[in-house]
């Protein structure tokens, strides 16, 4: 589950310097923490034991230890709109009062202003400065940075306004991609060039170096006479300059987006909403949670039942993400809406394997929402994820009637935990995947289609915007064969392994619609997804015809890095016992 900080500037631009004075472009996590420590003293009374304030000492002191250490792993930079003029300001730094003298000096060296860079926002898409981490804080701290990020009145200098909010499981907006910059597992010294980026970021124990640095410049008052070193007129940015709190101050390096696309995969499904369901007059286990055991025979049956319910709830001029039909001339996305099946076996057997929170609901119904859904469009379908509580969902006359429980946003990207040190994750369908076209011959090369094509063929089609630029043939036949290409190539993200087919005895149950001229054949294997970044070791996944509607849902298998031999061009290696 992610969690966000965004910062709107009602003003359309930023004014602030670093912790050296020099103008910065865009604020630095430390830049935040500070403003955060600033508004839980002078909003909330912080340490001053306040009886009228909102927020508890302990509550402030937990959240922003929950920031230090913890730089964000991504952060979204809004573009610069360049300045129309290359004009210089200067302005005076202060002045100090001498004891000795009865008129204030001022300080020998004045300061350049801070440059103010202007922002192109879009606070109604989500484009906004943001600071994501991947995991979301208590229920309590995160409560408590949302009320301190609502006192927030400014970032970097006074005429730089913010409005500062957090997101819950928030998801990154698609248009945004490029303009998000991820955090560097190296050091933010070692590699540093001209196309990363190295912000200041709080360490533990911050905010007891500000606190020292603070009473410093501001010693306690002996008698009548107050003995302060700086003139109530001078910036607090000034006096701290020449008692910079280096030592708990650290360095986040980011990379671009560019360095990222070579390698990373996307998560084809980003977000996805949990729907809990139980039986009427069902069973409850021994916990109380209710009891729902679908044969895997009627998974598509009762996915196709609350695709219908939604577009049903939905009403006038549904999503066409949901419903799966486009407009003639429009170009159809790789992945449409999905709707997988989280019965009680399944929670059972990957109790271990799903994160704890998702592990501890009822079964339910996973819908899982493609990356480029509009905006609005996912809004809606929250909304009547969320007002379907209590509703039945009715299948066939041999099964037991639903009824609609708890609704939950989930960050799909995350899933499933990570794989334990010393364990690599695998993946294979569940319970399996329908090959998406019939068997097609290689003309040119001569070659058969068998079934780790189909494999190969799948996973290219939920990634398909990865290959696209590399696949101009107009022969749908030829296109699909450089598709299984691409995928099978060294260089590729994906391995498969033990590939089988797998026969049922009315396999027209596990698919909705299938062509006329197509066999309908299942299809399994170990599938190995690898890149630099990791990046959907935890996410969740589905490939095959039926992945949008109860099919080809990707579970985990994790094992022992010692039971793999390497391979130069693929970073998870193969199983030892396969070819």
């Amino acid at each position: 589950m992610s969690f966000a900080i965004s910062a709107y500037f009602p003003l359309g631009f930023y004014q602030g310097s670093d912790s050296g004075g020099k103008p910065e472009p865009y604020p630095s996590p430390n830049r935040l923490y500070s403003a955060l420590v600033s508004t839980a003293y002078l909003t909330f009374g912080f340490e001053k034991h306040a009886v009228d304030s909102s927020l508890t000492d302990e509550q402030i002191h937990d959240a922003l230890a929950w920031l230090e250490g913890n730089p964000p792993q991504e952060i979204l930079f809004p573009r610069i709109v360049k300045a129309g003029s290359d004009a210089i300001a200067y302005r005076n730094k202060g002045y100090v009062i001498d004891a000795k003298k009865k008129n204030p000096q001022d300080k020998i060296s004045s300061a350049n202003a801070s440059i103010a860079t202007a922002y192109m926002q879009e606070p109604e898409s989500g484009i906004l400065l943001t600071w994501k981490w991947d995991e979301n804080p208590s229920i309590e701290i995160a409560r408590t940075l949302d009320s301190l990020c609502n006192e927030v009145p400014y970032l970097g200098e006074a005429c730089s306004v913010v409005e500062l909010q957090t997101h819950e499981n928030y998801v990154l907006p698609y248009d945004a991609l490029d303009s998000v910059w991820t955090l560097s597992s190296e050091s933010a010294l070692k590699g540093v060039s001209r196309r990363n980026r190295s912000f200041s970021v709080p360490k533990e124990g911050r905010l007891e170096d500000l606190k020292m640095a603070f009473a410093t410049v501001n010693p306690t008052s002996k008698g009548k006479r107050k003995d302060l070193r700086v003139s109530f007129k001078e910036d607090e940015q000034n006096f701290l300059n020449e008692y910079l709190p280096l030592q708990t101050e650290g360095h986040a390096r980011y990379n671009p987006p560019s360095s990222q696309e070579g390698s990373a995969l996307k998560a084809p499904w980003p977000v996805a909403f949990y729907l809990e369901v139980e039986e009427i007059d069902g069973k409850c286990d021994e916990d109380g949670k209710p009891v729902w055991e679908p044969d895997e025979s009627t998974f598509i049956g009762w996915a196709v039942a609350l695709h219908r319910f939604l577009v049903k709830q939905w009403g006038i001029d549904p999503s066409p993400m949901l419903i799966g039909k486009y407009a003639p001339g429009i170009d159809r996305p790789a992945n449409n809406v999905a709707i997988q099946i989280f019965d009680s076996a399944l929670k059972n057997q990957y109790a271990h394997e799903l994160r704890e929170d998702i592990s501890e609901m009822g079964p339910g119904f996973l819908i899982m929402v493609p990356r480029n859904m509009p905006q609005s469009d996912i809004q809606r379908l929250q909304n009547i994820c969320r007002q379907v509580k209590g509703k039945t969902l009715y299948y066939t006359s041999n099964e037991t009637t639903l009824r609609l429980g708890a609704f939950t946003t989930i960050d799909a990207e995350h899933l499933w935990r990570p794989a334990v040190e010393g364990m690599c994750r695998y993946w294979t369908p569940r319970p399996f995947a329908i090959a998406e076209t019939r068997i097609i011959p290689d003309i040119r090369h001569g070659r058969k289609w068998k079934v780790r094509e189909d494999v190969c063929l799948a996973l290219g089609h939920v990634w398909r915007d990865q290959y696209v630029s590399r696949l101009s043939n107009d022969n749908r036949e030829e296109r699909y064969w450089d598709l299984v290409d691409a995928v099978k190539a060294k260089g590729s993200n994906f391995r498969v392994f033990d590939c089988r087919a797998v026969h049922r005895v009315n396999m027209s149950d596990y698919v909705h619609h299938a062509n006329a001229s197509n066999i309908l054949r299942g299809v399994s294997a170990l599938i190995a997804i690898s890149d630099d970044a990791k990046s959907l070791d935890c996410a969740a996944l589905a490939i095959g015809q039926s992945r949008h509607l109860g099919g080809g849902f990707l579970i985990p298998m994790d094992f022992s890095v010692s039971a793999l031999k390497s391979d130069e061009c693929f970073g998870k290696g193969a199983p030892i016992w396969l070819k």
